[in-house]
């Protein structure tokens, strides 16, 4: 048969079952943190890249894209309409100034000088028929002038002459104002007469000046197409080696079209391009390091493009070693542009583990264990990155990709 217990038994069998409970929790806790210390977190070494924090220079840069093209390339074009009548080179041949390169026929062309010319000897006959006619027409009015001069004095006689005859009443009045009259007209006629010879001096002068310049323009037209013409022979303004050709015999040119490149492959530059981003730190006279092949090679920017197409801003650097053994045409190459200099700053080897941001978490090795710090970042190149404050020179940083152990403290290196 069943007892009841007594309230004071029941409160001692629960206290019981309570302390069973809390050894058991306790007991499992601390297996759980002896295993956790057995089984503690651990990554291989030779899966990390370790870098030892130094001091040193560093060169802040940002990064851009560039090609290697010859410092000197010269665009030959067609300076007349013609055909492309005899191809004497390749691309690839090296030639050397003087040189010819194409043959041209230049048939319209010369048609066209030589109508020209024609025309320019008919201005030219022109001109002389003008200068007679002229000197025709202004001998005339000489000559009539001559004679009204003799007419005048003829006037003034018979003037004169009436006056005596009226102081002795051998004449009238009436003939001595007549007399007089017919001077006046005589004299007039004479102004008038003076009037056109300096008018036709100044209409002959003014028509062979008009002419003078028409026959000056048609004199450098002839003169820019005989140089055309002369440059038509096709010939290398230097020495080099042509990087493209226009082999295409019989083919119609028009004045201007492309129709060799000839570079100077013993000199190079590069032309670059980087986000806009970062427009402000491209300026004229900067240091850029321009990287081929793991080997760099300094030089300078020389000009930026005032405009950005695409996000892009484009710009040219001078190379100061400019015939590397490593340069070649259209090469691509890696290209950084040095924004700052810093000198007896703490640095590590850049890598996977810097982000970009200026207070990041990285693992730094005591010993066998790597641990995880605060760290802030300064300026950066493609081989370092500055170390503001978090290390100190002489530790080693874990420098590859830790991202899947960011939320450790720390772990064991083996």
């Amino acid at each position: 048969m069943d007892r009841v217990l007594s309230p004071q038994q029941l409160n001692k069998q629960k206290a019981k079952t309570y302390l069973i409970g809390a050894l058991a929790v306790a007991g499992m806790a601390l297996g759980f943190i002896k295993f956790k210390s057995f089984v503690k977190p651990s990554v291989d070494a030779g899966a990390l890249t370790i870098a030892v924090a130094e001091v040193g220079s560093l060169e802040a840069s940002v990064a851009a894209s560039g090609t290697i093209i010859p410092e000197y390339e010269v665009l030959i074009t067609s300076p007349v309409d013609a055909k492309i009548e005899k191809v004497l080179h390749t691309a690839g041949e090296r030639v050397n100034a003087g040189e010819s390169l194409l043959q041209l026929n230049k048939e319209s062309s010369l048609i066209a000088y030589e109508k020209l010319t024609e025309e320019q000897q008919v201005n030219r006959n022109k001109i002389n028929q003008l200068e007679l006619s002229l000197q025709k027409s202004l001998n005339e009015l000489k000559t009539q002038y001559s004679i009204k001069e003799i007419r005048i004095k003829s006037l003034e006689t018979a003037v004169a002459h009436e006056q005596s005859l009226l102081s002795i009443g051998g004449g009238t009045e009436e003939n001595l104002k007549q007399a007089r009259l017919n001077l006046k007209i005589a004299q007039l006629e004479l102004k008038q007469l003076q009037n056109q010879i300096v008018n036709q001096k100044a209409m002959m002068q003014a028509d062979l000046r008009s002419l003078g310049y028409e026959i000056n323009i048609r004199d450098k037209d002839i003169n820019e197409i005989s140089d055309k013409l002369r440059k038509a022979a096709i010939t290398s303004p230097r020495n080099g080696v042509i990087t493209w050709i226009n082999d295409k015999i019989g083919s119609e040119l028009r004045e201007g079209d492309e129709l060799v490149r000839i570079a100077d492959l013993s000199s190079y530059k590069v032309e670059a391009g980087i986000s806009d981003n970062y427009a402000d730190e491209v300026k004229v006279g900067n240091v850029a390091i321009v990287r081929i092949n793991n080997a760099d090679l300094r030089g300078k920017i020389t000009h930026v493009q005032p405009t950005i197409e695409n996000g892009i801003v484009e710009f040219a650097i001078s190379l100061d070693q400019k015939n590397a053994p490593q340069l070649r045409p259209n090469l691509k190459a890696d290209v950084f542009v040095v924004t700052s200099f810093k000198t007896k700053t703490t640095r590590v080897q850049n890598g996977a583990a810097f982000n970009g941001s200026e207070e990041q978490t990285v693992f730094v090795m005591r010993g066998k264990t790597a641990v995880a710090r605060k760290v802030k970042i300064g300026e950066s190149n493609s081989e370092y990155v500055e170390i503001r404050s978090g290390i100190k020179p002489g530790e080693k940083v874990i420098t590859s990709d830790m991202q899947e152990y960011m939320h450790l403290n720390n772990l064991e290196v083996k």
